[in-house]
C-alpha cells in the first residue's frame, strides 16, 4: 500500500497547468504580436477566441491604419426580436423596393441608449460595466415596452411613453454613471467620450452622434422607420407604415456594438463581384466583403471607378463603381454583447450572448458572420422553407457510392419525380448515343456594367430612358418596376450579343440541344433564349425555369429578388414551358443561410434529377445559370466532393460571362468534362466616352 503512495515534487513545472489558463491577449502576446495589435484584433472580432484574432491581424497585415492609436466608437441600443423584428424588417424591404434608400436603412433597428468612445483595452470591462448596470435594474423593467407610432412627411418611427422611457434612460445614464467612475479610478485611461446620445438631448454642440454626458433632456425614446426621405415618397412609406403593428410579441435586448472609425461619413458597401487587381492602386475584392467609400465619390466619378476601403482586411484603393451595392453601416459593426431584458424570456436569459457562430475570415463565413447585419441575433436553424430540399439532398447523398448514382439507385430515387414536358416535334424521341450536359453562364449584365443603372435611367414617374448604347432600348414590364430590378436585372445588348454567338457556335459545331432548363433571373432567360435563337430552335423550344438553378442564397441575406413571374416572362416574349413542374419551387428559395456544401448539393441535385428524368428521350441537356452553376452542376456528376467557398470563389473569377462547360456520358456510365468543341469569347473593355474630352 505505501508504495502505491507518491511523494510530493519540491519544484513542480507549472508551464503545462498554466498555459491553458493563459488569457487570449497573453497568447498573442507568447505568438509575438505586439500589444497594442493583439488589443485592436481582439476587439474588431468581438472577443471570439484567438485563432479569429491572429487572422485578423495577418488579413489586416497591409492595413496602414494598425499601428495608430485610434479609439473604436461604440453604441448602446435597445434592439427587437421577434415578430416585431420582422415586421419592421419587412417594412424597410418594402420600402426600399418601392421608395429607395432612406436613413433608416442604414442601421439595425433600435432605440438609441448612449454612444461613446473607448480604448481598445477597456472592451472587456465596458462588457462587464453592461452586465452589472443590466442585473442590478433588471427587476425594475417592465414585462413589455408601449410604443406609439408617429407619421410626419419628414419622420416615421415608434416611441415610448413616459414612464417607461423614463426606466430605459435610467439603465443608459446608470451605465454612462458606471463607466465614468471607471475612468475616475483610472481604469479607462482612455475612454474619450461617454455620451448619452442625441435623441434624448438638447442644446449640445457636440456633433449628432454624441451629447455631453450629463446632458439628459425631455426628448422621447425612439425607434425609427424611415426618416431623411423625399417628400413625394411620404403617400407610399405612409400606407407601407400602416402595416407595422407595434404591438406585436416582441423581445427587447441590450447590445453593445463598435466600430472602424474608418465607416464615419462613408457609405457601406456590400461587394457582389470578385475583382482581381491589376495595377498596383486597385482594391482586390471577395464576395461578401464590405467597403467604405465616400458617397459623394461614387456620384462624381468620372470613369466609374471610386476608392474605398475594405472591411476584410482594410487596405485602400481603386475599386469597379459597378461590382458594389449600398448596404447598411452596421452590416460592418462588431457585436460586443447582447443581453435580453423585456419580453417572454429576458428574465430568464439575462447571461445569454446570443451571438453567431465565431466569425471566421475565411470566406465561407464571410458572409454569414459580418456582426450588426440586421440578421445577425436571428437563429441559424435550417428554415423549415428548405426542409424538404435538404432532405432530398440526403436521399440523394444516400445513394451515392461514395459521389456517383448507381443507375438503378437513381431510377427508383426519381420516379416519382414529373418529367419536363416533350418539347414538340423538333426531334424524334428517342436520341441515340452518348448524353451530353452543357452548363452556360448568362451574358454581361446592365448592373454589373453601369452601377446604380435604375437611379440612372427612371425618372421621377418612373419612365425609363436609354442613356447608353449598350442599356436595354426598353424593358419588360413587370411588378414592382423599376425597383424589381435591382437583384433581377436584364442583359446589356453586349450580353444579348454574347449569348447569340455562343448559339451560332453550338449550331456550327453541330449541336443539338434536346432539354432546355434555365434560372428564374432574367439575365439568364434573355440568354438562354438567344442560345436558342443562335442555335435556329427558339420557337420549336419551350425554356423550362427552374428555380433550383438560381445562384448561392448566402449572397442575399437582405432579401431574395422577386423574379418575373411565367406570366411576365410570356408577355415579354420569352418562350416558356408552362406544365413543367420545378424540382425546387421558388417558395423553397428562402433560406439565406444557405452553406455552399448545401448550395452545391442543390445544384448536383437538379442536375442529377433532369438527367434521370429525360433519361428515356436521351440526348443533350442544356443548362443556363450563374457563374458558379458550371461548376455546382457538374463538380459531383464527374465524380469531384463539393469545394470550399474560398475554392469557388476562385473559380468564379476565372469563368466571364458566356462561359459554357461540355459534360459527357462515357460508356461506363461516368460523367467527365470534356473541351468545348467551339472557342470562348473575349473582348476588351471599354470606358464611357464623353464627348467633352475634346473641348478646349
Amino acid at each position: 500500500m505505501m508504495a502505491t503512495l507518491l511523494p510530493p515534487r519540491k519544484n513542480p513545472t507549472p508551464t503545462k497547468l498554466s498555459r491553458q489558463h493563459l488569457s487570449p491577449l497573453q497568447i498573442l502576446l507568447q505568438m509575438g504580436f505586439p500589444k497594442h495589435r493583439a488589443e485592436k484584433a481582439l476587439v474588431a472580432t468581438g472577443h471570439r477566441g484567438v485563432q479569429l484574432a491572429s487572422d485578423w491581424l495577418l488579413a489586416h497585415v497591409n492595413d496602414t491604419t494598425l499601428d495608430l492609436d485610434r479609439p473604436r466608437e461604440y453604441v448602446v441600443y435597445l434592439c427587437p426580436t421577434g415578430p416585431l423584428y420582422e415586421q419592421i424588417q419587412a417594412f424597410w424591404d418594402d420600402s426600399l423596393q418601392k421608395c429607395g434608400w432612406n436613413g433608416a436603412h442604414n442601421l439595425v433597428p433600435h432605440i438609441t441608449l448612449c454612444s461613446f468612445k473607448c480604448g481598445d483595452e477597456n472592451c472587456e470591462p465596458l462588457v462587464s460595466v453592461l452586465k452589472e448596470v443590466v442585473h442590478s435594474l433588471l427587476p425594475s423593467f417592465p414585462s413589455s415596452l408601449t410604443l406609439d407610432k408617429y407619421v410626419s412627411p419628414n419622420y416615421m418611427g415608434l416611441f415610448l411613453t413616459e414612464h417607461q422611457e423614463d426606466l430605459i434612460k435610467k439603465l443608459a445614464m446608470s451605465f454612462v454613471k458606471e463607466a465614468s467612475h471607471l475612468f475616475d479610478a483610472g481604469c479607462y485611461d482612455k475612454l474619450e467620450v461617454m455620451a448619452v446620445c442625441l435623441p434624448w438631448c438638447s442644446g449640445t454642440t457636440l456633433p449628432q452622434e454624441y451629447c455631453s454626458p450629463g446632458e439628459v433632456a425631455s426628448k422621447a425614446l425612439h425607434l425609427t422607420l424611415a426618416y431623411q426621405f423625399p417628400l413625394s415618397q411620404f403617400p407610399r412609406l405612409e400606407a407601407l407604415v400602416e402595416a407595422v403593428d407595434q404591438r406585436a410579441p416582441v423581445t427587447w435586448e441590450v447590445r453593445l456594438y463598435s466600430r472602424d472609425t474608418r465607416i464615419h461619413n462613408n457609405e457601406v458597401h456590400k461587394v457582389l463581384y470578385s475583382h482581381v487587381s491589376r495595377d498596383p492602386d486597385e482594391l482586390e475584392l471577395l464576395i461578401g466583403d464590405f467597403v467604405y467609400v465616400k458617397g459623394d465619390s461614387l456620384a462624381s466619378s468620372p470613369d466609374g471607378w471610386v476608392e474605398g476601403t475594405s472591411w476584410l482586411t482594410g487596405s485602400t484603393g481603386f475599386l469597379p463603381i459597378n461590382y458594389i451595392e449600398r448596404t447598411a453601416e452596421s452590416d460592418a459593426w462588431t457585436l460586443h454583447k447582447s443581453i435580453p431584458v423585456i419580453g417572454t424570456s429576458g428574465r430568464e436569459c439575462v447571461e445569454s450572448l446570443p451571438n453567431r457562430p465565431p466569425i471566421s475570415l475565411s470566406l465561407l463565413n464571410l458572409i454569414e458572420n459580418s456582426e450588426g447585419s440586421r440578421r445577425s441575433t436571428e437563429a441559424l436553424s435550417e428554415s423549415s422553407s428548405m426542409d424538404r430540399l435538404h432532405s432530398r439532398q440526403a436521399s440523394l447523398e444516400a445513394t451515392q457510392s461514395p459521389l456517383l448514382h448507381k443507375q438503378e439507385d437513381l431510377d427508383a430515387l426519381y420516379a416519382k419525380v414529373k418529367k419536363p414536358k416533350k418539347e414538340g416535334p423538333l426531334y424524334q424521341f428517342p436520341i441515340k448515343g452518348p448524353r451530353k450536359v452543357i452548363v452556360v453562364r448568362h451574358g454581361e449584365r446592365v448592373d454589373f456594367t453601369f452601377g446604380d443603372w435604375i437611379r440612372f435611367c427612371f425618372d421621377e414617374a418612373d419612365h425609363y430612358q436609354r442613356r447608353d448604347l449598350n442599356m436595354p432600348e426598353s424593358l419588360p414590364e413587370r411588378a414592382g418596376a423599376p425597383h424589381s430590378f435591382y437583384k433581377d436585372c436584364p442583359l446589356t445588348h453586349v450580353g444579348l450579343l454574347q449569348a447569340t454567338l455562343v448559339g451560332r457556335a453550338m449550331h456550327a459545331s453541330g449541336i443539338e440541344v434536346h432539354h432546355v432548363f434555365c434560372s428564374p433571373s432574367l439575365r439568364c432567360v434573355q440568354t438562354c433564349t438567344n442560345i436558342l435563337q443562335g442555335l435556329g430552335i427558339a420557337e420549336h423550344m419551350p425554356i423550362n425555369i427552374e428555380p433550383g438553378l438560381f445562384e448561392w442564397l448566402a449572397w442575399y441575406h437582405d432579401g431574395m429578388p422577386v423574379w418575373m413571374t411565367l406570366d411576365e416572362l410570356s408577355t415579354a416574349g420569352f418562350n416558356l414551358n408552362h406544365s413543367y413542374d420545378p424540382l425546387i419551387c421558388r417558395e423553397e428559395l428562402k433560406d439565406t443561410h444557405e452553406s455552399c456544401e448545401q448550395y452545391y448539393g442543390r445544384n448536383a441535385y437538379v442536375t442529377q434529377s433532369i438527367i434521370n428524368t429525360t433519361q428515356a428521350q436521351g440526348g443533350t441537356v442544356l443548362l443556363v445559370g450563374h457563374a458558379a452553376t458550371l461548376d455546382t452542376c457538374t463538380r459531383q456528376l464527374v465524380g469531384g466532393a463539393p469545394r470550399s467557398a474560398h475554392e469557388m470563389s476562385s473559380i468564379i473569377k476565372k469563368i466571364p460571362y458566356c462561359s459554357f462547360a461540355f459534360a459527357a456520358q462515357e460508356n461506363s456510365g461516368s460523367w467527365s468534362l470534356q473541351e468545348p468543341p467551339f472557342p470562348p469569347t473575349t473582348h476588351s473593355s471599354n470606358i464611357r466616352y464623353d464627348w467633352r474630352v475634346m473641348m478646349p
